[in-house]
Formats: C-alpha cells, sequence, structure tokens
C-alpha cells in the first residue's frame, strides 16, 4: 500500500510512542474505523424506529439487563 510520505511519518511516530510497528499501527486504525461505522450504523438504526419499538426496545434492554445481574457471573 502506497500512502503519502507524511502520513507514513505519522503512523511510524506513533507506532514509536506506543513501542509497536507501523501495521499494528495500521490495523488498530482500520479496526476502530469499522467499529465507529457499525456504532453509528446502529444510532441509525435506533434513529429510524417507531415509538413503540423504542418502548419495546426498552423494556427488552431492561430485562435483559436484570438477567446480567441474576448472579450468573459468580459461578
Amino acid at each position: 500500500m502506497r500512502v503519502p510520505s507524511e502520513l507514513r511519518d505519522e503512523i511510524a511516530w506513533i507506532a514509536e510512542q506506543r513501542g509497536t510497528s507501523m501495521v499494528d499501527v495500521v490495523a488498530d486504525a482500520v479496526h476502530r474505523l469499522g467499529r465507529d461505522e457499525w456504532w453509528s450504523s446502529v444510532r441509525d438504526a435506533l434513529d429510524d424506529l417507531a415509538p413503540s419499538e423504542v418502548d419495546a426496545y426498552q423494556m427488552e434492554s431492561r430485562r435483559l439487563d436484570a438477567a446480567a445481574i441474576d448472579g450468573l457471573d459468580e459461578l
């Protein structure tokens, strides 16, 4: 992959600061961008919900939260 020298130098600087490789820096950046894009799509989908769907989503979230605190993680 070819990148402008300024970008290469920035990647190299970040890698040096982290004590890692340039490939690791690029992989981390791509991973973060993918995660950000995913969360953006989730927010967009939630924004498009009808009020009744929002109520159902919130009810399901509360049910899952209650299930998560039932002590199963202590096994």
